[in-house]
């Protein structure tokens, strides 16, 4: 061969050749390597090749790892943080640049809270941002509310963590994609911030959130605005406890003393039962405001308290004007039953003066009947608050307790501010009495408001008769007990209706004798009531109406016969002045110059017949 040029020439050909196909499967080796090994290679979407036909195709396969590793490098450098893949195919990539607190994380089915920003990969555009819109966005974790990329990134991070994450098309759009701002095939960027999850807003303008913690508590209810509550709390700023109670302590919520601020308050409230736990997170205006804490907290910062409930004093002002105020001691988890008006109750109970301690009853076991009088009338309306089982304190003023004379046989001194303790034992609701015993009591406490009436103590009478009312609302009895029933209730409406005619209130009376004629339809009290108020609200021909069909029934009723008369008068004036009104409104031309100047009109004098009405008596009187 060393002696055939020709020779010599194929075989140094053959040597290039081998050469080049040499450098060919390396090539080919690398492209693999970077496809199987490298999660950027795959994110960008190249292609598994068993083989590579042509130097060509190895080129741009190798040209488009090195160019795709480029920019997983920038990704790198972005954050200064570790890419992570988190699909092991290189689908969703994600680079930590704000590490989260705490090591807890999100799981599926949780409602997340995030503030995010998508761009395009492929040329920077930003195609969404929920900072923009300033709106935070909320959606249930790993349901398929959002896209694949974002359910497997969101559940990898910490509250108040803020990732990168690079999510391939597969995990995104697709090959469809989304809208004018999406192209098929696209690979997406997003910045995120996790927010919060499981986070209930308390305040509807993302001022404050409360997230249950491990101890969900018992029963349904929530402490009121003004209950004394037995909370554990800390107070952080940025991570850093800044305010811790002594264990468990009293906290009057609304007080001027209370420790919690607006916020934490407004979310124990709305959210926490007793035995529960939450974090709850409060804006700087629903916690220390442009002030803060001297020394703790700077001014218009947001801060997070951690707070347990153990249980709470539920606070009532019964008569909304401070004069009765009953503490239900603790909260029992049952539904009742409660102290409710002609309930009986068998309760222990201590009497004493506030002023001095001193006691003026008891310690003793008591049975009574809710609303007969046997007690004060603000004890009676403060057990109405109270369940079986429960301990309770009852604070009257004067006016609701035994007044300006005081009760010199118990010792009890004039304008003396008393309170009791009570343990009530056993409670015999109303729903369980018999109905010839609901309709006793009922009795009872219409001729309560009879009295009030004629002492023209009009709201405590507004007020029996209300109860006596409610005792027999659902009843509809047998027989005798039926048309007991029906007269009761037709007669509480018209008691009603005479009470709000003297308050001035006509509208209402009218409402109630109207409620009391479609019971019965023959009541002469309630057509003689709402005739009377018609013609006061002059809708003469509805008073002519009722007060002639009142003489229907009872022909000798004297009052609805000097009430029509009355009505009669007022429509004859009223008729009179239509009269010279339209007179003048027709006259011939010039006939009101040559008219005569009328003499002044009598003045009526309704009052007399009004007097005549007063003076008859039973028919205008409470029944």
């Amino acid at each position: 061969f060393s002696s055939s040029p020709f020779l010599m020439r194929f075989a140094m050909a053959a040597r290039q050749a081998a050469a080049i196909m040499a450098m060919v499967s390396m090539m080919q080796a690398v492209t693999c390597f970077f496809h199987q090994s490298s999660p950027v290679a795959h994110h960008l979407g190249i292609a598994v090749q068993p083989q590579v036909t042509s130097s060509t195709k190895c080129s741009m396969r190798t040209q488009q790892c090195s160019s795709q590793f480029d920019i997983g490098m920038h990704m790198r450098l972005r954050g200064g943080g570790e890419v992570v893949d988190l699909t092991g195919d290189g689908g969703v990539l994600k680079e930590i640049l704000v590490e989260g607190s705490g090591d807890e994380l999100p799981q599926n089915n949780d409602d997340v809270c995030v503030h995010y920003e998508g761009t395009l990969q492929s040329d920077g555009s930003k195609f969404d941002s929920s900072r923009d819109r300033n709106t935070p966005f909320t959606f249930k974790l790993g349901q398929g509310k959002v896209i694949k990329g974002w359910d497997k990134g969101v559940a990898t991070m910490k509250r108040g963590e803020k990732a990168v994450f690079t999510i391939r098309s597969d995990y995104g759009y697709g090959a469809e994609g989304s809208g004018d701002k999406i192209p098929g095939n696209a690979t997406l960027i997003f910045e995120v911030e996790l927010l919060r999850w499981n986070e209930r807003e308390i305040t509807n303008d993302g001022g404050v959130y409360l997230k249950p913690l491990d101890k969900k508590g018992t029963g349904w209810r929530h402490p009121d605005r003004h209950d004394e509550v037995i909370v554990k709390y800390e107070g952080r700023y940025e991570g850093q406890p800044f305010t811790v109670s002594n264990d468990f302590e009293m906290i009057k919520l609304g007080s001027p003393s209370s420790p919690l601020p607006p916020g934490v308050e407004r979310a124990i409230c709305k959210e926490m039962k007793k035995g529960s736990n939450a974090l709850i997170t409060c804006r700087s205006d629903y916690a220390f405001g442009e002030h803060g804490v001297p020394g703790k907290v700077p001014p218009n910062a947001d801060v997070i308290y951690e707070v347990e409930l153990k249980d709470w004093n539920a606070i009532h002002d019964v008569a909304k004007d401070g004069g009765i105020i009953v503490k239900c001691l603790g909260q029992l988890d049952t539904y009742g039953p409660l102290c409710d008006d002609a309930s009986k109750v068998t309760l222990h109970v201590e009497g004493k003066v506030l002023e001095d301690g001193k006691v003026f009853l008891g310690p003793a076991e008591k049975c009574i009947t809710v609303g007969d009088g046997e007690m004060p009338e603000g004890f009676e309306r403060g057990l109405e608050k109270i369940k079986k089982g429960q301990n309770a304190i009852i604070t009257l003023s004067p006016n609701y307790a035994y007044g300006e004379a005081g009760n010199e046989d118990m010792g009890v001194p004039a304008n003396a501010t008393v309170q009791y303790v009570v343990n009530v034992n056993e409670v015999t609701p109303t729903y369980q009495l018999q109905l010839k015993d609901k309709l006793a009591a009922a009795e009872k406490r219409k001729e309560q408001g009879n009295v009030f009436f004629k002492s023209e103590d009009l709201e405590k009478a507004l007020n029996k008769y209300d109860k006596a009312f409610k005792l027999v609302q659902y009843e509809q009895g047998e027989g005798d007990e039926a048309e007991a029933v029906k007269n009761l209730k037709s007669t509480c409406h018209t008691n009603k209706a005479a009470v709000l005619e003297k308050q001035g209130k006509l509208d209402e009376c009218i409402a109630e004798c109207t409620k009391s004629l479609d019971i019965k339809p023959t009541n002469v009290k309630a057509l003689f009531r709402r005739g009377k108020a018609y013609c006061t609200q002059n809708r003469l021909e509805d008073a002519t109406k009722d007060l002639k069909q009142a003489l229907t029934v009872d022909p000798e009723n004297k009052a609805a016969k000097q009430q029509l008369l009355l009505v009669n008068q007022k429509q004859k004036a009223q008729d009179q002045k239509d009269k010279k009104v339209f007179g003048k409104m027709f006259a011939k031309p010039g006939a009101l110059a040559t008219e005569k100047p009328a003499s002044a009109p009598k003045k009526e004098e309704p009052a007399k017949e009004e007097e005549k009405i007063e003076e008859l008596g039973e028919d205008t009187r409470i029944k």
